[in-house]
């Protein structure tokens, strides 16, 4: 299977490192620096799985090798604007285009420049980051995709991309429902990462105020209930299972809004928290938390703002 990589930073770094370490025909879309370290000196990568280096093709330009049978996208939800165009070339009338990224809108986005029939939605679960051009470095022992159809069927496509993701450092999971694991995901997403960022401080500082988990409780029951008005079916019990699940990692609990804010770069707000806010409106459900700590970040989404 011929894959692209959109978006070849930590995330995409490592899904697309480990698909070529073993074999896979992989190219990395990524730019300057990274690019050029990567086709020199091949791609560094350092996982809970052990350290390797692997020469792997990577461009700027994905119409310079495609089409593709599969395109991973794993750039930023503010890069689509730009991303997305690049991929005309690179799409061919059987390819897949697989969105990783945050939010439960990516779909949506991709499939209207490039048909549903091109759309496979999924979500990762991965700890990534590009310290260095030609390096990522991946923690933990979490590396998951989970990916379907909309209508949650079983298809041919989906049975041949779980065999190709497959592989040692990258654990599969074919959902029945992906449009729920998206707005499951959003509940501790939109929530934690957004209130660390607002405040400033790393998930035990926010914590350990009465205030700071109530705000985090209180936006979760917000994104529930705005999912439950667009006919998401959560399970019972799931914003108390979310509080308690992060306590005992909060140490380790990165935020990639927090990371951006703290570098100065654009923030991926309106796709995350701002849709919850977009979404409630339409549907009438109030989410009086939610809107104010977008309205809190607003003037950072597309980056630190002028003084």
């Amino acid at each position: 299977m011929k894959i692209a990589v959109m978006g070849a930073g930590g995330v995409g770094g490592y899904y697309g490192g480990v698909l070529a370490k073993y074999g896979e025909d992989v190219t990395l879309v990524c730019r300057g620096a990274h690019r050029d370290a990567v086709l020199k000196n091949g791609l560094k990568v350092k996982s809970h799985w052990g350290d390797f280096t692997v020469k792997v093709k990577a461009t700027a330009d994905p119409s310079d090798a495609g089409p593709f049978d599969l395109i991973l996208h794993c750039v930023k939800l503010y890069h689509n604007a730009v991303a997305l165009p690049l991929l005309k070339a690179a799409v061919g009338p059987k390819t897949a285009i697989l969105t990783v990224q945050n939010g439960v809108t990516s779909g949506e986005i991709i499939a209207a420049q490039y048909g549903w029939e091109r759309v496979l939605q999924g979500a990762t679960y991965i700890e990534a980051a590009q310290p260095s051009p030609g390096h990522v470095e991946q923690s933990g022992s979490t590396a998951r995709i989970e990916f379907g159809e909309r209508d949650g069927k079983r298809s041919p496509r989906v049975d041949a991309i779980e065999k190709v993701l497959s592989k040692p450092g990258i654990q599969v999971q074919v959902s029945e429902n992906i449009i729920g694991s998206l707005w499951a995901k959003l509940v501790s997403v939109g929530s934690i990462g957004t209130c660390m960022t607002v405040s400033r401080a790393n998930l035990p500082e926010v914590l350990a105020s009465a205030e700071g988990e109530n705000t985090i409780r209180t936006v979760m029951e917000e994104i529930v209930a705005v999912g439950r008005a667009h006919g998401i079916k959560f399970k019972s019990g799931l914003v108390d299972e979310r509080i308690a699940g992060v306590k005992p990692e909060a140490a380790d609990f990165k935020s990639s809004l927090q990371f951006d804010l703290e570098h100065g770069r654009p923030l991926e707000l309106d796709d995350l928290l701002g849709a919850v806010v977009r979404k409630g409106r339409d549907k009438g459900i109030p989410v009086p938390a939610s809107a104010a700590l977008v309205m809190a970040l607003q003037a950072f989404t597309r980056g630190a703002p002028k003084a």
